[in-house]
Formats: structure tokens, C-alpha cells, sequence
């Protein structure tokens, strides 16, 4: 009898032993599965991350490209302007010569 209880008794402890292993394993796994997901969720968000910098990157880029042609479209106005300006004095000039060279060829001798 003694014997039999010996048995059971080393039975029930390699059976908890066993299933100590096996609730560590599941604990491990879990652990695992946990972590997995975790790195899969920062791998997401590190991804998120640099195409939200890519798309700020790219908003910077265009609004630069903007400036630059609408500084180069304001520099091509004022100059056309200033073109503009110096015709017209130069017309007028040409026009002011050709009255006085008008009004000398007229003039009564």
C-alpha cells in the first residue's frame, strides 16, 4: 500500500510537473504572440510615421517649387514693366525730336 501511494505520488508530480511545463510553454507562447503583435503595431506606426514625413516632405517640395515660380514670374513682370516704361520714354523722346525737327523744317526762313 505503502508502495501504491509512492506510485501516485510520484505520478501526480511528474503529471505537475508536466503540466507546470506545458502552462510555462502556453505562457511563453502567449508572451511571444504578445510581443510579435507589438512589433507588428510598431512596425505599422513606424511606417505610418515616415509616410506622413514623406507626404510633409513632398507638400515642402511643391510649395518651395510654387515660390520659386512665382518669384521668377514676379522678376519677369518687373521687368517687363521696366522694358515697358523705357519704351515709352524713349517713344516719347523720338516723338518730342521729330515735333522740334518738324516745327525747324517748317519754320519760315
Amino acid at each position: 500500500m505503502k508502495a501504491l501511494f509512492k506510485t501516485l505520488f510520484v505520478a501526480a508530480a511528474v503529471t505537475f510537473g508536466a503540466s507546470s511545463c506545458t502552462q510555462e510553454g502556453k505562457e511563453n507562447a502567449d508572451a511571444a504572440a504578445e510581443n510579435t503583435e507589438a512589433a507588428a503595431e510598431n512596425a505599422g506606426d513606424a511606417a505610418a510615421a515616415e509616410a506622413n514625413n514623406a507626404a510633409a516632405n513632398t507638400e515642402a517640395a511643391a510649395e518651395n517649387a510654387g515660390q520659386a515660380v512665382e518669384n521668377t514670374a514676379d522678376k519677369a513682370a518687373a521687368k517687363t514693366e521696366a522694358a515697358a516704361d523705357k519704351a515709352a520714354a524713349e517713344t516719347k523722346e523720338a516723338a518730342s525730336d521729330a515735333k522740334a525737327e518738324i516745327h525747324e523744317a517748317t519754320k519760315p526762313n
